[in-house]
């Protein structure tokens, strides 16, 4: 901490704190906890005590999207044709391709559903193991939503 205190980048109005830079070639071994600028990936990467992973992406810009279907109790595909938007008036589609069921957060009626235990994605489809229940129409209580622009860790 006393090094940062001294360091003239973090002193004053509008300072900042510089995150070394290097490329994947030259980046060190690591030790746990430091963190780089990676110039070859364009992201940050932190050491976890074994490898570095990616942080973040300093070039794009996250952003985290909604889909919403209903279930009809029988349907367990939803997106690209199959399924129904929310109100009924179309088929479901997503907003997005998606190719790893843990990329995005899913919920039926509030309720968190696991990737990979309780649904499969390809593309822009969504398989769940057993059909949502039917959406009661008053309440919205069995809402199928989507959420893309969530990426694991290293991604």
């Amino acid at each position: 901490m006393g090094r940062h205190v001294k360091n003239p980048e973090t002193k004053g109005v509008g300072s900042a704190i510089r995150i070394p830079q290097t490329t994947t070639t030259n980046r060190p071994a690591g030790k746990k906890g430091q963190i780089i600028y990676n110039d070859t990936t364009g992201t940050f990467q932190v050491h976890n005590g074994a490898n570095w992973y990616n942080w973040s992406t300093a070039f794009d810009e996250k952003t985290i999207s909604l889909d919403k279907f209903q279930g009809d109790g029988t349907t367990v595909t939803f997106g690209a044709g199959a399924g129904s938007s929310i109100d009924d008036s179309s088929s479901a589609t997503f907003s997005q391709t998606v190719n790893d069921a843990t990329d995005i957060m899913v919920f039926v009626g509030g309720v968190y559903q696991t990737p990979t235990t309780n649904y499969t994605v390809s593309g822009q489809q969504i398989t769940f193991g057993s059909a949502p229940p039917a959406n009661d129409g008053a309440t919205n209580g069995h809402v199928i939503t989507i959420m893309h622009g969530i990426h694991k860790l290293g991604e």
